[in-house]
């Protein structure tokens, strides 16, 4: 099908979610007037609640984020046109000022684009980890999923979309993506909550992510990643 840029691109905002009541009561309301996707996993939280408040539609029926995503993308996929573009956020993440300018004027060409990184909290160890980020996205072009990924329905579609997968399917698919598309960062960073990494050390977390990530690169099963991942 040939490009027409004059035709409208719709932008279709996917988020995965369990238990996310809380994250997704901040990150919703800077979506008004969207159309936004939460592809739940079974929260017995508020969080469907929270959705459907929002004007969210839900997509319920999976599990495992690979799964979530891929089943949200189907649906906005049903309403949409080819010209659509998808945005798949964490719902952890809140965006920053500017960023609908950010995202229309990135939707004018086809390339796949990603945020950067800030953590939601102060400090060295903060900042330090923002860098981390950076670098990797520098040296590797890797980045992880909550960085968002802006993606035009048509090369999503082409390269398969997300794979079924509970670990590391954002890594999947970006790597899929760079073979047939140029894979380029957004002028603006997403803000993300590191409660987590700060409850289990942000070196410690940082690390046992990194070593997984090497693991999984090496052939290591998903399944067995994922066992390690929750300990």
């Amino acid at each position: 099908m040939q490009h027409n840029p004059n035709r409208i691109r719709v932008l279709h905002v996917v988020i995965p979610t369990y238990r996310a009541e809380a994250g997704l009561a901040r990150l919703l309301p800077q979506l008004s007037g969207d159309r936004v996707i939460v592809a739940d996993g079974g929260s017995d939280d508020g969080t469907l609640g929270v959705a459907l408040r929002h004007g969210a539609v839900l997509a319920v029926g999976a599990r495992g984020r690979g799964a979530q995503l891929a089943l949200g993308a189907r649906l906005a996929g049903l309403s949409g046109r080819a010209e659509d573009w998808f945005l798949f956020l964490h719902a952890d993440s809140r965006l920053p000022e500017g960023w609908r300018e950010a995202i229309d004027a990135a939707m004018g060409d086809r390339d796949p684009r990603y945020f950067g990184f800030r953590a939601d909290a102060d400090g060295p160890k903060a900042r330090l980890m923002d860098a981390m980020v950076a670098l990797r996205c520098a040296a590797l072009g890797l980045p992880y999923g909550d960085q968002g990924l802006l993606v035009s329905r048509a090369l999503y579609e082409r390269v398969g979309g997300y794979a079924d997968m509970d670990l590391f399917e954002d890594v999947e698919l970006v790597e899929r993506l760079r073979r047939v598309a140029r894979l380029r960062p957004l002028p603006l960073a997403l803000t993300t909550d590191i409660s987590e990494h700060e409850r289990d050390g942000i070196w410690r977390r940082g690390a046992r992510n990194l070593g997984l990530l090497w693991r999984y690169k090496r052939g290591a099963e998903v399944a067995d990643l994922l066992a390690r991942y929750k300990r």
